[in-house]
């Protein structure tokens, strides 16, 4: 192990043999143009969310690192091959003294957002992004081992990505079969009925504003997010299915059962007649979205009234032993995914320690 002497420059403390550099001391920019003129091909086609389509031509040939001019300013990106970025995204070339996925990994650990230079719009202006400093390893073979390491593990995130994409489009499929009473379970027969969620269920909504939230709360505060928050104190203590009021409509669901704390603009079905709670909580989640956007004459939906809610209509088992049995099945598929996931996140983090340790020379891999 080779014992490193460091040196305080404005980005702390570093390797004495280390610089920190002007990110326009390293590369140059290029940028990017409108493909809509060319025909369909397989060259791919970035924009600041990603991949948006396949070209005959493409823009750069190489290794480089992408970042949005306009938009998403904060999610850099690395791409190789010959590809073709929009004009809301620059791509990088003409490296000096540093490999691209290295650089790509310095991006990764810059603040882009507080460098916005609009009212409107995030911007970023390539005068900004290169004069921003990043620290440099002196020697490209440690460069490329730092890339490597933080590659692997970039790898091992990717992989579970996919298998967690594919296991949902399993328990959609399973969902799409189950729900509809498209195939039955064996030993199930009796016929489905139909009704309402007002007949199933009580429906009532929160008292809680987001403010109201403590991060080392008792409670779960559930919020108008995925996101759940923490709060010190509970409104409702049992179990029932919550979905948001207005934000990103008939996409976020939980199902609760105990003690929690609820925003004003969410809404909590509980106190279930003759209808199992978790089974409520798939058919309800599979189906609400198609229902508020058939409510409405827009593509997105601003807001959901209660009788959204109260007045769907709702075709369930006739049984508690078959709603239970779904509900099993589905409960069962969704823990997988949510186990893979906890797994995801854990490598996520792994990944972020190593950008601080890594990039700042406190582990070197020489």
């Amino acid at each position: 192990m080779i014992e490193t002497k460091f040196k305080q420059t404005e980005l702390g403390p570093i390797p004495e043999d280390w610089d920190v550099t002007p990110i326009s001391k390293c590369l140059s920019f290029g940028n990017g143009r409108d493909y809509k003129h060319l025909d369909s091909g397989i060259y791919p086609v970035y924009g600041t969310g990603g991949l948006i389509t396949h070209i005959n031509d493409f823009l750069y040939e190489g290794e480089s690192v992408c970042i949005g001019r306009k938009g998403s300013i904060d999610k850099p990106q690395f791409h190789s091959g010959r590809f073709w970025t929009v004009d809301t995204l620059y791509y990088t070339h003409s490296f000096n003294d540093v490999i691209p996925k290295y650089v790509y990994y310095c991006f990764l650990c810059i603040n882009w957002r507080s460098l916005n230079e609009a009212s409107g719009v995030p911007s970023l202006s390539q005068r900004i992004i290169g004069g921003q400093y990043i620290r440099v390893a002196s020697s490209v073979y440690e460069q490329r081992k730092i890339a490597e390491a933080l590659s692997d593990v970039d790898k091992l995130i990717r992989e579970l990505d996919t298998l967690i994409e594919k296991k949902r489009s399993i328990m959609q499929g399973t969902m799409q079969e189950l729900l509809t009473a498209h195939c039955r379970l064996p030993g199930f027969v009796h016929p489905w009925r139909n009704t309402l969620v007002e007949k199933c269920c009580k429906i009532t909504t929160g008292k809680s504003n987001t403010q109201d939230q403590i991060e080392s709360g008792i409670y779960p505060f559930y919020i108008r997010s995925a996101t759940v928050m923490r709060s010190n104190s509970y409104i409702f203590d049992c179990e029932g299915v919550i979905t948001i009021g207005d934000g990103q409509i008939g996409k976020v669901f939980h199902y609760v059962n105990g003690k929690f704390d609820l925003h004003q603009r969410c809404y909590l079905m509980y106190d279930f007649d003759d209808v199992d709670a978790k089974f409520f909580y798939f058919l309800f989640s599979f189906f609400f979205y198609n229902r508020v956007i058939a409510l409405s004459a827009k593509a997105t939906v601003d807001s959901v009234r209660r009788n959204m809610i109260a007045k769907m209509k709702i075709n369930i088992p006739s049984t508690m032993q078959e709603q239970k049995a779904i509900a099993n099945i589905l409960s069962d598929m969704n823990d997988g995914i949510e186990a893979i996931e906890a797994k995801r996140d854990k490598y996520i983090a792994v990944r972020q320690g190593m950008l601080q340790q890594l990039l700042t020379g406190k582990i070197r891999l020489i």
